[in-house]
């Protein structure tokens, strides 16, 4: 047997002991969930050099970017979403505390597939939640 016969045979037995693992990242479809407004905050931008006349070089400069936040409290607890661009602002300026409403979201999976019963065909064989995509809230109106 040459290099080439073994390399293949090793490379050969090497897969068949990985199989064929597929990796995927999926989603829910949109889920709902009733939550009340707990809280709304604003977090003004802050901007800093200082400079001063001290002893030595000392030079420090700070940017904090305005930051919209909501807290909302559903069956599951509290959660907050936050951020600086324009959907987050446009979320925190539609809200109101006290407000009961219905937030949208995905769930977000690594899942795995394999050919566990060999006939060709990758099944689900794990699948691991990782992350809640929050989507939006919308004032529940009676």
């Amino acid at each position: 047997m040459n290099k080439l016969q073994k390399a293949l045979c090793i490379g050969a037995g090497l897969i068949s002991l990985a199989g064929c693992r597929e990796y995927r990242i999926e989603y829910s479809p949109v889920l709902h969930e009733d939550a009340k407004v707990v809280d709304v905050v604003y977090t003004m931008n802050y901007n800093m050099d200082d400079g001063s006349n001290s002893p030595g070089i000392a030079v420090v400069s700070m940017n904090i970017p305005e930051k919209y936040a909501v807290v909302f409290k559903s069956q599951h607890g509290k959660f907050i979403v936050e951020g600086e661009d324009e959907r987050h602002k446009n979320l925190w300026s539609r809200m109101q505390e006290g407000e009961k409403v219905d937030v949208t979201y995905k769930e977000k999976y690594e899942s795995v597939y394999d050919d566990t019963n060999k006939d060709g065909t990758n099944e689900l064989v794990e699948r691991r939640l990782v992350k809640y995509d929050f989507l939006d809230a919308q004032p529940i109106t009676n």
